[in-house]
């Protein structure tokens, strides 16, 4: 039967997933939570690697999880998957899996998934997490539960750049920011806490090329936004003054993080 083939962004989902530090009868015995499971190409591809022995694949739509109903008959996996509807982890009860995934989907809900049911989420080994947009809300609800993320790899799919984030318990050591503390560049803690929370601080340490490459794009964009707001001096316009402040926070916040390459 021909493996399940995966795309580059669920790729680096799946190849998140560790079973290092594990006990030999805890590894046989990995099971991982899959929320917004969609087509449960991700569990089936880790049990076809041999690398998990069961998953929880949940939905909070129907028809998915019919979809995924049909990939497991056809690769004969409807012993080793679970599917439930499920509202993000409404369905889950603590202690039933090691690892959480939550894909494809915004930050935003991601977050409130993550804070809605605080125990639930803490009770996860691991977790990978994959937004699709505004991931600094995912790393300010990592922040507030008290979870780190130790790994991180931007993804460029589609024109998209997509970060994946591996998160366990333990505390990380965060960025370097004293070259741009010492350039007598207006900054803050707050400043620079929004910037890791926004670029991630793993890939910010880590000097991240595909990061690197983000930044650049980002900052283009943002420069001409900015120089077009300029040209629209219309100091009157509440609106106006106030998307240019956001957009004048933008380039302090991109411009934080480039200091560290």
């Amino acid at each position: 039967m021909a493996e399940v083939k995966l795309s580059k962004r669920l790729t680096a989902i799946a190849d998140m997933v560790n079973t290092e530090g594990l006990e030999d009868t805890e590894k046989e015995a990995y099971c991982l939570c899959d929320v917004g499971t969609d087509h449960a190409h991700i569990p089936i591809r880790l049990l076809m690697d041999g690398r998990i022995d069961r998953s929880i694949a949940m939905d909070v739509i129907e028809g998915p999880l019919e979809k995924a109903r049909g990939n497991l008959e056809l690769y004969n996996m409807t012993d080793r998957v679970e599917l439930r509807l499920s509202d993000g982890l409404d369905a889950y009860r603590e202690g039933e899996a090691q690892g959480l995934v939550i894909a494809g989907m915004g930050g935003r809900i991601m977050s409130r998934i993550l804070l809605r049911e605080p125990a639930k989420t803490r009770d996860f080994r691991e977790l990978i997490l994959q937004p699709q947009a505004d991931p600094d809300f995912v790393r300010r609800a990592l922040r507030e539960l008290g979870l780190y993320i130790d790994r991180e790899k931007v993804v460029l799919e589609d024109n998209k750049y997509y970060p994946v984030m591996h998160v366990r318990h333990a505390v990380v050591e965060g960025p370097d920011w004293k070259k741009i503390r010492e350039s007598g560049e207006e900054t803050d803690d707050e400043l620079l806490r929004d910037a890791e929370d926004l670029f991630g601080p793993v890939l910010l340490r880590e000097r991240d090329d595909m990061l690197k490459s983000y930044l650049l794009w980002q900052k283009g964009v943002n420069d001409r936004i900015l120089h077009s707001l300029r040209r629209a001096n219309d100091s009157n316009n509440e609106a106006l003054t106030e998307k240019r402040n956001q957009v004048t926070r933008k380039d302090k916040l991109i411009k934080a993080a480039l200091s560290v390459f």
